[in-house]
């Protein structure tokens, strides 16, 4: 593999046997000194592989839920610093057994590779994509509004019922989504308070018949009984 060119010039060569001699001389240096860059620079690259690695979903290619909880810290901590609020979304494939169970767990996974790349596509680059566990997804959206959060769940939720999944040449039919939205500092003034208080909204909008977007409702508890 090449990793880069390193090109010499040496300005004081002539053409007696003690120049050529000098110039081979530096030349076996210049070897040295590009294999240790080389390494340097296959090292670099090898330490950001594993980073990817240990930050990104293998299924979805999303971020992770470690990074999540490491990403969501520090952007409230941004936001702390510069007054602003942020949102965030969490969302979950309504009814997503009967794909497993319809399809096989293969067939399952076929529909979170597509949720996964249909997520990439809605974020805006402030914004952090994530695989929460299972069915369930969170994206960070940095700076934004209670109202501006709201509208970017409707516009997800609304586009995801035109999602086309197949598998072994099979249409896996429509998929539905389910979303809570809670907003630092308005709903939480913590990182994991308002992942609460975005579950506690999901909790809603799936007792409340699913495919729907709900907003946390301020004074409802951090505590949501098991999901429906």
């Amino acid at each position: 593999e090449t990793l880069g060119i390193l090109h010499l010039l040496d300005s004081a060569a002539t053409s007696d046997t003690a120049a050529a001699e000098r110039t081979a001389e530096k030349g076996k240096l210049a070897k040295i000194l590009a294999d240790n860059i080389g390494l340097g620079i296959a090292n670099l690259k090898l330490r950001e592989s594993m980073r990817n690695l240990s930050i990104r979903d293998p299924l979805t290619g999303l971020f992770n839920r470690r990074y999540m909880e490491e990403a969501l810290a520090l952007e409230l901590h941004r936001s702390k610093r510069n007054a602003a609020q942020l949102a965030v979304i969490m969302i979950d494939i309504d009814h997503f057994k009967r794909f497993n169970d319809n399809f096989g767990h293969d067939g399952g996974d076929a529909v979170l590779r597509s949720l996964g790349n249909f997520l990439k596509n809605q974020v805006r680059g402030s914004d952090i994509a994530c695989r929460y566990g299972g069915e369930e997804f969170i994206l960070i959206l940095s700076p934004s509004t209670a109202e501006g959060a709201r509208l970017r769940a409707e516009k997800i939720r609304a586009d995801a019922e035109q999602l086309s999944v197949n598998h072994a040449g099979r249409d896996l039919g429509a998929i539905t989504l389910s979303l809570g939205v809670a907003v630092f500092p308005d709903h939480a003034s913590e990182a994991a308070a308002t992942v609460k208080a975005a579950d506690v909204a999901l909790y809603q909008a799936k007792s409340g018949g699913r495919n729907r977007v709900v907003m946390f409702a301020p004074g409802t508890g951090l505590n949501p009984p098991q999901r429906p």
